[in-house]
């Protein structure tokens, strides 16, 4: 797996993350068993038998959860630093051994330079990677504003299905095709990001 690939999977998995916490982190593990993409050890715990029943339940809950009326907005607030750790991780995850096999086989890695060149890298897959999750929260926190203000809250339940299987999906997709998801989700995101932002802010008289 070439290192544009990683960057594009830990953006998917980690815009994935901003909707469901758990869920990427099991694609991942899953996705590390059968070996499609190589994780650094600070998130190849995910394909562990144990650490995948454990992700399969938690995933399960969380989607139940956000499908409970008041309970969602309690998880949105517990969910946004969840989301963006787990963003940070899951892009650190997948970029950490790519970044690493390219600077060294470059000979890069060796002195303070190559050093510094890995950990600003690591640096930047983490920043962009709780961004995306950041993105994906803010835009799906507006969603579940608007529905909850339009619907009195009788359409949040099938929100939040969508968003679940959405998030399965995306997080599925990054592994199978990761350029083409990467940037479907920023594209997606950020039009729904500018459509609440603009819904949102008030109307001159």
């Amino acid at each position: 797996m070439e290192l544009l690939a990683a960057v594009c999977i830990g953006l998917g998995l980690s815009a994935a993350g901003g909707l469901r916490v758990f869920v990427p982190l099991l694609i991942a593990g899953v996705a590390q068993r059968l070996d499609l993409v190589h994780l650094s050890p600070a998130l190849a715990w995910t394909s562990g038998w144990t650490a995948l029943a454990v992700l399969g339940a938690l995933s399960i809950a969380e989607g139940v959860g956000y499908c409970v009326p008041i309970v969602d907005h309690a998880l949105d607030a517990v969910s946004a630093p969840a989301g963006w750790l787990a963003g940070a991780l899951l892009s650190i995850g997948l970029v950490a051994p790519e970044l690493h096999s390219t600077l060294a086989s470059g000979d890069h890695l060796n002195g303070l330079v190559g050093q510094t060149l890995y950990a600003t890298g690591l640096g930047a897959a983490a920043a962009s990677g709780a961004a995306a999750a950041g993105i994906a929260q803010v835009t799906s926190a507006g969603g579940r504003v608007i529905s909850t203000a339009t619907t009195g809250g009788i359409a949040n339940p099938f929100y939040a299905a969508v968003e679940s299987i959405f998030a399965t999906v995306a997080s599925v997709l990054a592994i199978l095709t990761p350029i083409v998801l990467a940037m479907g989700v920023l594209i997606v995101a950020g039009a729904l990001f500018i459509a609440i932002r603009r819904r949102r802010a008030p109307k001159l008289a």
